[in-house]
């Protein structure tokens, strides 16, 4: 390892090794204690630091090509380390409530951090694989972190069993590039395909490679639950512990998206310089979109729990960030940066609020428990009608734009039909989202506040506002 492959791994040494000094810690210390939340924040804060310093660095990849140090893989590295701390924070409270120490929770959501930096950061399909193996069994625990709870044994056992499914799909579909190309490397993949030639006709013509291709999308598509792949979500969502359900739903979801980014629009489809014969990933990539969008949206409509409907939602989401994917451009590939980035400031908002109010007062999880919310919590109120605008896709909130910039590079693709049928769902889904504004402002009022959720609230306004800081941020990372 030379001092290169030092400074490229060095965010996700440091979150691993904070996850493992967690773990020695909450085996030796018996009694609860905010250390490991103090650690958590510090070597979550420091990866995301880290990964900052590293934009620019001339050496894009790093350990023989096996693992990119770019600023694309960097911009994700502060994402999945700016949800961890905001996951930490959230968490605290909540699990000390269900008497869960929060030593085992910190190093377990760091386990998790450390898989989707190598899905995130990997120039070979079997780092990406072990980053998505690392990611998943770190979530499969997480998800039966409540015990005694039988929602929560059940969520954890129907997420393993369907998870290591889709694993099967996601490796043996790895298994088939690799016979198509004679490599697993992305970035050899990436200069054949620019190469061209008789070759790579011949590559792009052949069943293998589209059936590798489809298999690859199936792994993919179970870890984003998009349609038909979504049907562990729900369940899921509803029976882990709340603030573990905002975490799966961003980051998790974010680091499947950045695979999705490497693998498709850097390697197999180069968008720069384009490439010319893959029609056919096009559409399933945009097929698989719609229906995300439509069915995620249409079926929230009739949930009377606002977990099942956050999760049905999440499906829509990644049909929006799927039309990213399949807009095979550069915009798309900023556009899907720039919304997980606002997507995780909404959804883990939106699950922190549910968690509150759950911890609090028992309830939160039924719609009806939101009517009158406005006048028992007025503060949380105005912070959950702020991520509930901005989730519908309102102006001038960041979710607007975030979807904006999607539906543009779909349109300068020549999707224009996707870019409709998005602008459809989001009608739609607003629907359910301003349901929830109605029934907050109705009967009596308490009191509350909460610190972490008003920040994320107030960025998701800056954003929206300032639509600038999105654009520059995009130009930045994605040049």
């Amino acid at each position: 390892m030379n001092q290169s492959d030092l400074i490229a791994a060095l965010p996700l040494i440091i979150l691993a090794g904070t996850g493992l000094i967690i773990l020695l810690w909450d085996a030796f210390e018996k009694t609860p204690s905010r250390i490991p939340l103090y650690l958590t924040i510090i070597g979550s804060g420091a990866a995301a630091y880290f990964a900052a310093v590293n934009i620019g660095v001339p050496s894009p990849v790093a350990f023989g090509g096996l693992f990119f140090n770019t600023g694309y893989s960097n911009f994700f590295t502060i994402i999945f380390s700016v949800a961890t701390i905001l996951t930490a924070l959230l968490a605290e409270r909540y699990l000390h409530e269900e008497e869960v120490l929060i030593g085992e929770f910190c190093a377990l959501l760091l386990f998790a951090a450390s898989g989707m930096v190598m899905m995130a950061s990997g120039a070979d399909l079997l780092v990406i694989f072990l980053g998505l193996e690392t990611m998943s069994i770190a979530f499969y625990v997480l998800s039966g972190l409540f015990r005694k709870k039988l929602e929560s044994n059940e969520a954890a056992l129907k997420y393993f069993l369907l998870g290591a499914f889709a694993t099967g799909f996601f490796l043996y579909g790895i298994a088939l590039i690799y016979g198509s190309f004679g490599t697993m490397n992305l970035v050899t993949i990436h200069n054949t395909v620019i190469a061209g030639g008789d070759k790579v006709a011949q590559i792009f013509g052949s069943p293998m490679l589209l059936l590798g291709v489809v298999l690859l999308i199936v792994g993919l598509a179970f870890k984003v639950a998009a349609f038909p792949f979504h049907q562990w979500a729900p369940d899921v969502y509803e029976g882990a512990p709340t603030v573990v359900s905002g975490y799966m739903s961003t980051a998790g979801k974010a680091a499947a998206f950045s695979a999705f980014v490497l693998i498709f629009l850097y390697a197999l489809i180069p968008i720069n310089p384009p490439h010319v014969g893959t029609e056919k990933i096009q559409i399933i990539l945009a097929a698989l979109a719609a229906c995300s969008m439509l069915y995620g949206n249409i079926v929230a409509l009739s949930q009377t729990k606002i977990k099942r409907m956050l999760a049905y939602s999440s499906t829509a989401h990644a049909g929006y960030l799927l039309l990213g994917v399949a807009a095979l451009n550069t915009a798309g590939a900023a556009g899907v940066g720039i919304y997980a980035a606002v997507y995780l400031l909404m959804q883990v908002s939106a699950f922190g609020i549910v968690s509150m109010l759950e911890k609090e007062t028992g309830t939160g999880l039924e719609l009806n428990d939101y009517v009158g919310l406005a006048k028992r919590r007025p503060w949380a109120a105005f912070m959950m009608s702020v991520i509930m605008l901005s989730l519908a896709g309102i102006p001038p909130f960041a979710g607007f734009f975030g979807k904006y910039y999607l539906f543009m590079a779909a349109i300068s693709a020549g999707l224009t039909w996707l870019a409709i049928v998005g602008v459809i769902s989001s009608i739609i889904a607003s629907y359910f989202y301003l349901r929830i504004i109605v029934l907050m402002y109705f009967r009596e009022p308490q009191h509350t506040d909460n610190i972490v959720i008003g920040l994320a609230s107030v960025a998701i306004t800056i954003l929206g506002l300032m639509p600038g800081l999105l654009t520059d941020t995009a130009g930045y990372f994605f040049k």
